[in-house]
């Protein structure tokens, strides 16, 4: 049950959730304590910080592909010492479990992410995967690892993926970039679709809600940033961390820079 590790490491915690879920109490969290966790929030539930929390989701997560530990022993994280305060966006991958299996088979590599949103390899629907438990700092933006959730949207920017991806997100479309940052101007990019942006955005949103994030506003900017910078926003993207970085500029503004325009 590597995907409950995180959580199983405080029975106390998992026999207290347990006696509320209406469950037998062993204090240890398996798939029958998963299921009926998420029957009793009537919702799906992520992982934070060691404790299991509600998500609004557009989607059910799936904690089927854990990467606590890869199959050479290799751990791609390290424990936080406080809260996240922001979230990270990526892309990579050609869709959720190659995404995956590209991190998972990563040996001598530290690369990891919290979440992937992408399309299933076999069914072709969307889903939503957690790797690993928020209370873990995850190797996914450098110096930026500590502070940040890592969150990855798997489907690929370079056109010589475009075939494949037209498989995977057949609503995706090909064109020449013309968002004035030097990183992209001009260059002949996979955009991504309406749909699959809509799926993202609402998993981004209800993540804010979370994770207790939801008073920071969302990065409308470009810019490059430290640290003290970027952990003043809910969402940020790659390329506000690095200037050798452009994950996620083209699809930015359909995955969150709208997202405070729909608070009530």
């Amino acid at each position: 049950m590597e995907q409950f590790r995180s959580i199983n490491k405080d029975p106390d915690y998992v026999t207290s959730l347990q006696q509320e879920v209406g469950v037998s109490a062993d204090g240890v969290y398996g798939p029958a304590t998963h299921r009926a966790v998420k029957a009793y929030y009537e919702s799906p539930v992520i992982i934070h910080m060691g404790k299991v929390v509600p998500i609004d989701s557009p989607l059910d997560i799936d904690w089927s592909a854990p990467l606590y530990e890869l199959d050479d022993g290799t751990k791609n994280w390290y424990p936080r010492k406080k809260d996240p305060e922001t979230i990270c966006v990526h892309w990579g991958g050609l869709n959720s479990r190659h995404c995956y299996n590209v991190f998972n088979l990563a040996r001598g590599r530290h690369v990891s992410s919290h979440f992937l949103i992408g399309r299933n390899h076999k069914t072709g629907e969307y889903e939503i995967l957690q790797c690993l438990d928020t209370g873990l700092v995850a190797y996914h933006a450098g110096k930026f690892n500590k502070p940040s959730i890592g969150v990855d949207i798997c489907m690929h920017p370079e056109p010589k993926y475009w075939e494949k991806t037209q498989k995977w997100y057949p609503d995706a479309e090909l064109s020449i970039c013309k968002i004035p940052d030097p990183r992209v101007r001009g260059r002949k990019l996979v955009m991504i679709g309406d749909e699959f942006a809509e799926v993202c955005a609402q998993f981004l949103q209800s993540l804010r809600e979370a994770t207790g994030l939801i008073d920071k506003p969302v990065c409308k900017s470009l810019e490059i940033m430290n640290n003290k910078q970027a952990t003043q926003y809910s969402i940020v993207g790659h390329h506000n961390i690095s200037a050798k970085k452009w994950d996620v500029i083209p699809w930015a503004e359909k995955l969150y820079m709208h997202l405070d325009d729909e608070i009530v």
